[in-house]
């Protein structure tokens, strides 16, 4: 007992060392190998001890050392294959699968245990060999293990592991210093970090407490404490077995992992207390002092110290590497079980080292309950760090998925201080490199940092890069109006002869409307360029200083008379439009139904600006105009019709809400929004329709699901239950139609067209669950992507995602058949009944039936060209114009008319 921190003091000091070495071999080989590895070196190592211990029992050698050397050496290999073999479980499994097998796989770790324990009670009881003559059983047990992951090797293969594109070519402290950027850029390892200090601290405090205060009270005798914990690491480790067995996953799996990260504090708190409050009463004697007592809060802490955290810390801790790309695991667990843990095994044990300093029978009473009571105020600690740490779990887990669509984007939260950023952006600034200065004008912008509107107009004024002024002129645009700011642009104005720029600088000069700068810019309305001069006549027309607006209309209208093939005549119409002057309405209606479609945009542009006071009449014509091909027309239609009434009929607007662009989407739904109690009705109709596309259930769903009642979730749920059937169905079929021999060139089209059918099913059941789960769009898209993925990494990460989400029913559902590993067409039969509690009522022989079922146009397609392939007819009659047309290649011919004068 009191060698025991320096004992723990050399271990780290040793794991700290090897860690380095560790981080750095997990870049170059593959987990398994470096597993191995270990698995030889401890084979190795045991029996040179064996030897050693050999020699020393005979006398051949004398080693005062060697049971020192042996503990030191035994416990570094311990430590480096426990954080190694967490990751190599880990590699093999996907991210929901390891929470269901980490519990079974641990068991291992306690029958191991019993079996270690059984051993040499037999052999210290009965063949009566001394301790340190069964090292050799280390040295079989390693090299069996070596035997058992030669198998591994040779049957699985990696879910998840640092590939080839990971590797590294740093060096062993360039790897850490890699690791450590990454922990103090992670929440999830900042707290993961603190935790495990709180944690090695009161569990140092509780070790020392029974192994050096309560076991050499109770077990004087070597001999009789060899035999004790030979006999508790039998029943010990049983219990331990129980708890991996039928605990372990299912508080996992119903908690979560974050959440499961709480249960080991709480258990440790839990003994400190226990073991307080009995020597504290004892040491003021409220209570008698009972050797029963004592062991029993010995075992008890003991057991939390040891076992619990084998059966549940140790586990969720390695759950919690889930959270941060795979290819980092073992630099990161390097840094923190190599690094962290040692240290603070190293100030726990000098903390230990002084306050032990003294034999006194007073002061080792006092210890007794002195070192629970620390331990118990940092469980405590250990409780409320779990408790931000399960947060940036879940956010890390969340950004596992689709990482490259979104890691480019900046998280301003965690750049530099605001004093160090204007000097990297100062530095960026007077680069000669333009890509540099205009990420620093970019930066600028985004965070508006006014402090360099000096430095902006200089370059403006200096610079020959339109790019460059460019983004000048944006950056000025976000800063607040100021006679300095108007000061560079006049300056610009009066220097610059690009076209372009001269452009940007009236825009940007149209925002001050209280200085009167009309003179300066009047010259300009006689500039060859159109763009110059549509800009500057705008300018001045808007300007409230300005008194010769009919002149600007005049040359407005000029330029109108002129040819209407060129290339910058839309600038005309917009402008004219721009004017709002009613009397001018006939002028754009010629051009309406000109050929060139810029033209008509913008003719269309112009009139409904013209007439933005009169738009309810024009609500029909409007309406027409959103099946428009053209998306511009569309936007402009539906931002008209925000100003008129409600809309009669809503479906061509709700129509909208399935088109890929993003802005007209957008539109769309700011238009039902405004109108929202007139149009609600309809959305639910909508919501509630089986023909209604993914994307529109996630758009009307966005507007109305706050308004639904009780009975509407209700309903939503039961639909969502049976897409999620109906998804079952499909991929059986799918799997049959697979299973077929393919005797059509429509084989891989069908099948193709079952699995684009079961992912919009899919689909729906995540829509539903979003929106119940208060996610958001992203959280959907993220979450969708990642189980249609290939990967089963992905499609693991995106399932553990979802179990965070909060919704439960549903989700149960869906992780319960991704984890199904269905082979056969029979699996479906059994996944169907443990889902539903149904039985999968479909034959096999009603293949093609069931296929014309899904009333999918391009099946019935598919299914007639069998036929024709068949037979050589081709019986049209009988089939609708689309499927008409996907037959024969002819297009459906639709009336597009966008006539607003009738």
């Amino acid at each position: 007992g009191d060698q025991l921190p320096i004992i723990f003091i050399l271990i780290d000091l040793l794991v700290m060392v090897g860690s380095i070495l560790y981080a750095h071999y997990t870049q170059k080989f593959s987990g398994l190998a470096i597993l191995g590895f270990f698995f030889i070196a401890t084979a190795g190592f045991a029996i040179l001890m064996q030897t050693l211990f050999f020699l020393n029992e005979y006398q051949m050698v004398s080693l005062k050392f060697i049971y020192g050397f042996f503990f030191v050496g035994f416990f570094f290999f311990y430590i480096l294959i426990f954080i190694h073999i967490g990751s190599v479980i880990a590699s093999h499994f996907t991210a929901v699968q390891i929470k269901r097998v980490t519990g079974v796989i641990n068991t291992g770790i306690p029958i191991g245990g019993a079996l270690g324990g059984i051993t040499l009670v037999t052999l210290l009881n009965f063949f009566h060999i001394k301790p340190q003559s069964l090292i050799i059983v280390l040295a079989i047990a390693c090299l069996v293990a070596f035997w058992l992951l030669r198998i591994i090797e040779s049957r699985l293969s990696p879910v998840r592991a640092g590939t080839a594109e990971f590797r590294s070519h740093k060096t062993p402290l360039q790897e850490l210093f890699v690791a450590f950027k990454y922990i103090i850029g992670s929440q999830l390892m900042i707290f993961m970090s603190l935790g495990l200090i709180v944690f090695v601290i009161g569990s140092k405090l509780l070790e020392y407490e029974y192994q050096a205060i309560i076991y050499p009270n109770i077990f004087p005798g070597t001999t009789h404490r060899a035999t004790f914990f030979a006999t508790y690491e039998i029943f010990a480790n049983f219990a331990w077995l129980l708890i991996q067995l039928f605990l372990t996953s299912r508080i996992v799996v119903n908690l979560g992992v974050g959440a499961s990260n709480l249960v080991y504090p709480i258990l440790s708190a839990t003994a400190s207390l226990a073991l307080f409050l009995y020597f504290y009463l004892k040491s003021t004697e409220y209570i008698q002092g009972s050797e029963l007592i004592m062991l029993t809060l010995g075992i008890f802490t003991h057991f939390i110290n040891q076992e619990m955290r084998g059966a549940l810390r140790t586990p969720v801790s390695n759950l919690l590497f889930n959270a941060i790309p795979p290819n980092l695991w073992g630099t990161n667990k390097a840094f923190i079980n190599g690094i962290v843990f040692p240290l603070s095994t190293i100030l726990v044990s000098i903390f230990l080292i002084l306050m032990t300093r003294s034999h006194s029978i007073k002061e080792v009473e006092q210890l007794s309950y002195l070192l629970p009571l620390i331990a118990l105020i940092v469980s405590l600690l250990g409780i409320l760090i779990a408790l931000p740490q399960w947060v940036a779990y879940n956010k890390g887990m969340f950004g596992l998925l689709s990482r490259e669509l979104f890691d480019s984007r900046m998280d301003i939260r965690t750049t530099h201080k605001i004093e160090g950023l204007k000097q990297a952006v100062e530095e960026k600034l007077n680069s000669s490199d333009p890509y540099h200065i205009i990420g620093a004008l970019e930066m600028i912008r985004l965070l508006k940092i006014e402090h360099f509107s000096p430095y902006i107009g200089q370059l403006l004024l200096k610079s020959k890069s339109y790019e460059i002024k460019r983004h000048c002129l944006s950056t000025l645009a976000v800063f607040p109006r100021s006679n300095a700011i108007l000061t560079y642009l006049l300056g610009a104005l009066v220097v610059e002869e690009d076209y372009q720029t001269l452009s940007l600088i009236l825009k940007n000069l149209a925002g001050y409307s209280t200085t009167d700068f009309c003179g300066e810019v009047e010259r300009f309305l006689g500039h060859p360029a159109p763009e110059v001069f549509v800009t500057a006549s705008l300018c001045l027309y808007h300007h409230p200083l300005y008194q010769r607006k009919q002149n600007i209309e005049r040359k407005i209208l000029a330029r109108l008379m002129g040819d209407s093939n060129s290339p910058h005549f839309s600038l005309y119409l917009y402008a004219l439009g721009e004017l709002q002057q009613t009397q001018y309405h006939e002028v754009v209606l010629p051009f309406l139904e000109s050929s060139h479609v810029d033209v008509r945009i913008a003719a269309f542009t112009a009139y409904l600006r013209i007439l933005a006071d009169q738009l309810d009449s024009y609500q029909p014509q409007l309406l027409i105009a959103l099946n428009s091909p053209i998306k511009e027309i569309k936007i402009i239609a539906l931002q008209a019709l925000k100003k008129c009434r409600p809309l009669a009929q809503w479906d061509t607007v709700i129509q909208l809400l399935s088109d890929k662009d993003r802005t007209l989407v957008n539109e769309s739904k700011a238009l039902l929004r405004i109108h929202l109690p007139t149009c609600q009705p309809i959305l639910l109709t909508y919501l509630f329709s089986d023909k209604i596309s993914t994307q529109q259930r996630f758009e009307v769903l966005s507007l109305v699901y706050h308004q639904l009642n009780n009975k509407q979730h209700l309903q939503l749920q039961q639909d969502a239950h049976k897409s999620l059937k109906r998804f079952v169905r499909i991929q059986w079929l799918l799997k049959l139609h697979q299973s077929k021999t393919k005797s059509s060139k429509t084989h891989p089209l069908i099948a193709k067209v079952l699995q684009e059918v079961a992912e919009d099913y899919l689909s729906h059941v995540l829509t539903v669950i979003t929106y119940l789960s208060g996610k958001n769009q992203e959280f959907f898209q993220r979450v969708n992507r990642g189980l249609l993925s290939t990967s089963r990494a992905n499609q693991g990460n995106a399932l553990e995602v979802l179990s965070n989400s909060g919704e439960k029913i549903l989700t149960n559902k869906v992780l319960r058949y991704f984890e199904e590993r269905i082979n056969d067409i029979q699996c479906f039969n059994r996944i169907y009944l443990a889902l539903f509690s149904e039985v999968l009522s479909v034959a096999e022989t009603h293949y093609d039936s069931l296929l014309q079922a899904l009333e999918h146009d391009m099946i019935k397609a598919c299914l007639s060209y069998i036929e024709f392939e068949k037979n050589g007819d081709l019986n049209l009659a009988i089939h609708d114009k689309k499927v008409v047309e996907l037959l024969t290649g002819v297009p459906t011919l639709v009336r597009n008319p966008m006539d607003l004068r009738n």
